[in-house]
C-alpha cells in the first residue's frame, strides 16, 4: 500500500467524478444512520444551540479526516492494532456523554427565547473527535469498505482533499442538518414543565447513549 512520502503528482487527479459521487454517497449513508454520536449532537443543539451541534461536528469531521490519512498512508492497520488506545477514547467518550446526560437530567428547567450562553465550544469540538475515534463502525469504514472506493496506488493528494470535501460535505451536512433541526425544535417546549420533561428525557437517553459507547465491541 502507497506510503504518504511516495505520492507523486501533486496536481493530478486520478479518481473520475463516479468514484467521488460513489465515496460521498457511501459516506452520506453512513452518516445519517442514527447513533450516539447524533443523538449527541441533537442533544447538545437543543440543549445550547446550533453552535454547541456544529462544535461537535467539526470535532467528527476532524477525526474522519484522522482516519483518511491513516487508510491512504498505509498504515490503517494501527486503528485495528492499537486496541488498549482506543478502549481508553472508549470510555472517555462515554464517560463525557453520561457527565452530559446527568447535567441535562438535573438542569433547572428555564424557557430562554434569547441566544443561548456561551459554551466552551473546544470541549464540544473534543467531544465529537472522541466519538468518531472511539467508534468501531468508522475503523471498519475506513479499513474494509474505503479501499473499494479508492485506488491506494495511484492515490495523488488532490484526490485525498478531495476526498477530504466529499467527506466533509456528507458527515457535515447530515450533522449540521441534525443540529439546526435540534436547535429550531427548543421552540415547541414553551413552558417549564415541558422543559423539565425534555431535559429528563433527553438526559436519561445521552446517559444511556455514553452507556452504550462503554458496552460496544
Amino acid at each position: 500500500m502507497l506510503r504518504l512520502w511516495q505520492i507523486k503528482k501533486l496536481t493530478k487527479c486520478s479518481m473520475t467524478i463516479e468514484s467521488y459521487l460513489a465515496l460521498f454517497s457511501a459516506m452520506f449513508i453512513v452518516g445519517i444512520i442514527p447513533g450516539p454520536a447524533v443523538f449527541a449532537i441533537t442533544t447538545a443543539s437543543m440543549a445550547g444551540g446550533f453552535r454547541r451541534g456544529a462544535a461537535m461536528t467539526l470535532g467528527l469531521i476532524i477525526a474522519d479526516y484522522f482516519f483518511i490519512l491513516l487508510a491512504v498512508s498505509g498504515l490503517a492497520f494501527i486503528a485495528e492494532s492499537m486496541g488498549s488506545t482506543f478502549a481508553v477514547i472508549k470510555y472517555l467518550c462515554a464517560a463525557y456523554l453520561i457527565w452530559m446526560g446527568i447535567k441535562l437530567f438535573r438542569a433547572t428547567p428555564a424557557i430562554d427565547t434569547q441566544t443561548p450562553p456561551a459554551t466552551k465550544h473546544h470541549i464540544d469540538i473534543l467531544a465529537g473527535f472522541l466519538l468518531t475515534m472511539s467508534n468501531p463502525k468508522a475503523i471498519i469504514f475506513y479499513v474494509a469498505l474505503f479501499p473499494a472506493f479508492v485506488d491506494f496506488h495511484t492515490i495523488t493528494i488532490t484526490d485525498i482533499l478531495g476526498i477530504f470535501i466529499c467527506a466533509t460535505l456528507a458527515f457535515g451536512s447530515v450533522n449540521l442538518g441534525y443540529s439546526y433541526l435540534s436547535a429550531k425544535a427548543k421552540r415547541f417546549v414553551s413552558t417549564s414543565k415541558r422543559m423539565g420533561m425534555f431535559n429528563k428525557l433527553a438526559g436519561s437517553l445521552l446517559s444511556a447513549s455514553g452507556v452504550a459507547v462503554a458496552m460496544r465491541t
